[in-house]
């Protein structure tokens, strides 16, 4: 787990280097520590070491600094699923569906408070901001994208994408998810992989016995 550092203005400095970026590390620090009652404006400033008024110039409000941190998330779970895709040179669609796997589980397992601000109900209300749509869309189209391609090529069984690329997701967030909360032994990098392959090989056999 990577530990969330907040880098606080320095106090010889008029202006804080980089404040946007400060704000949205406060804000998930907050959050991961006391929820959505622990954040707000003032507490992210105080703890970046910024006046009350600063966060202003770039958050028009709680709700939009919380919005920063949900984008910011998506973008690391796309860009985690896709190194571990990068590596995988064979065009082997269970292959590619591991690599994603892994690399979501990777990007859970070192980012709990980042995986808590998109999955975790902190986004609320009926607008979301676009760059936070277009964030969680490319997440989600990195799965699908290799769910059709699978399909299309007649090496998975014909299936809906959508529905075959929520019983993706679903199995390895639900597994993420009971790692973080302890539920279950944490594994190390090749037993998480190992983990992840035999569910998703437990998940395209099927768990009933054929009918007679």
């Amino acid at each position: 787990m990577v530990t969330i550092q907040v880098a606080r203005k320095k106090r010889d400095s008029y202006q804080h280097g980089d404040l946007r970026e400060a704000l949205v590390q406060a804000g998930l620090k907050l959050l991961s520590e006391g929820g959505v009652t622990a954040l707000s404006l003032r507490a992210a400033a105080q703890l970046a070491g910024v006046s009350h008024a600063a966060p202003y110039r770039h958050f028009r409000d709680k709700e939009a600094l919380v919005a920063a941190i949900a984008e910011r998330g998506f973008r690391l779970l796309t860009a985690s699923m896709r190194e571990e895709l990068a590596r995988i040179r064979a065009a082997d669609p269970r292959a590619r569906l591991i690599a994603l796997g892994v690399g979501y589980l990777r990007f859970a397992l070192e980012s709990p408070a980042y995986l808590q601000v998109i999955f975790g109900g902190v986004m609320r209300g009926d607008h979301v901001p676009p760059e936070l749509g277009v964030a969680g869309a490319e997440a989600y189209q990195t799965l699908r994208d290799e769910v059709a391609a699978g399909i299309a090529s007649g090496q998975l069984r014909r299936k809906d994408v959508d529905q075959v690329s929520l019983a993706c997701w679903s199995m390895v967030h639900g597994l993420s998810t009971l790692l973080i909360n302890g539920a279950i032994p944490h594994p190390g990098p090749a037993a998480a992989r190992a983990m992840i392959e035999g569910l998703l090989r437990s998940l395209g056999e099927g768990l009933y016995t054929p009918t007679k």
